[in-house]
């Protein structure tokens, strides 16, 4: 009987983790269509940041009140850290990308699971074989391979990648931050609490910069609107992701994000994707898929 019951919980917990791999895959995706809309509205990264974490923040506050799961202190007590590196990320990323094209921001971003690898080691006590590592590495090596190219220059171009660099900082920051904090919170808490704070953080930079509601165009809110949705949408998949998969996995999957962003800006921006970096996202996306077949078992059961 105790075989098969540890039979049964191994196998309840690899379709979970399997389940948890698609939604970060899934979050991913969303996650690479966001700098993209972000270029098509005309208003600056600091008030595209504050209309799309208040928009985020009245939808996932119906999302909670609809689902029960009532916001308490404590919640937002261990949300806080969340917030303020996800309001930090979000201000950096939408204002790189109004300034350098998408495939650069996407290029200093590939550099993310290399990040986690280190960090989720130390953090998580994450076992990563030297082939994970291999994979990983080509991954990277395949994104970044994918968005490199001409793009789409500009004179505030070194501003927008060294904003591009400091987002990758918090976003890194956010990941880490967020895996320790799913933990103890449940996804909807958690990134209604994290997205309230971010918001509030964000407010005072927002007067700061001497922005009015009143000369947002209306087709700037239906992209405002589209974001607080679809990337949105890509946080509430990894918040529950991480509960499931390592952060060093997950970190690798997001290698599709880039992927995604530069495809998509490609048909919407009309930004180039030559064959070298076509193939090179070939090989980010087979070697992620390695990534992700090896770690459909759990490292270690919790019955063993």
């Amino acid at each position: 009987m105790n075989r098969g019951a540890g039979s049964l919980n191994r196998f309840i917990s690899s379709r979970t983790r399997q389940i948890g791999m698609g939604a970060a895959g899934l979050a991913a995706a969303l996650w690479g269509i966001g700098g993209v809309l972000a270029v098509l509205t005309s208003i600056s990264g600091i008030e595209l940041t504050f209309l799309r974490l208040w928009m985020g923040v009245a939808l996932l506050g119906l999302l909670s009140f609809t689902s029960g799961k009532r916001i308490n202190w404590a919640a937002l007590r261990c949300s806080w850290l969340g917030g303020l590196l996800l309001s930090a990320d979000m201000a950096m990323y939408f204002s790189s990308v109004k300034y350098t094209s998408i495939v650069d921001v996407s290029v200093i971003g590939a550099i993310q699971p290399a990040l986690i690898l280190i960090c989720a080691r130390q953090l998580f006590h994450e076992r990563m074989e030297r082939t994970d590592v291999m994979w990983i590495a080509l991954a990277m090596l395949g994104i970044i391979a994918a968005v490199l190219g001409p793009g789409v220059k500009t004179h505030r171009q070194f501003s927008g990648d060294l904003l591009a660099v400091g987002s990758l900082l918090c976003w890194s920051a956010f990941w880490l931050v967020s895996k320790r904090t799913r933990q103890n919170l449940d996804t909807i808490r958690y990134t209604f609490s994290a997205t309230l704070w971010a918001a509030v953080f964000i407010t005072p930079a927002a007067i700061a910069s001497g922005g009015s509601l009143g000369h947002v165009k209306t087709s700037d809110w239906f992209w405002i609107a589209l974001i607080a949705v679809i990337p949105g949408g890509g946080d509430l998949a990894m918040n529950w992701a991480h509960h499931y998969v390592d952060a060093s996995v997950s970190s690798a999957i997001t290698c599709l994000s880039p992927v995604v962003a530069a495809i998509t800006a490609l048909v919407v921006l009309g930004q180039p994707l030559t064959l070298v970096e076509s193939l090179g996202g070939v090989v980010g996306l087979i070697s992620v898929a390695f990534v992700a077949a090896r770690h459909q078992q759990p490292l270690e059961s919790p019955l063993e």
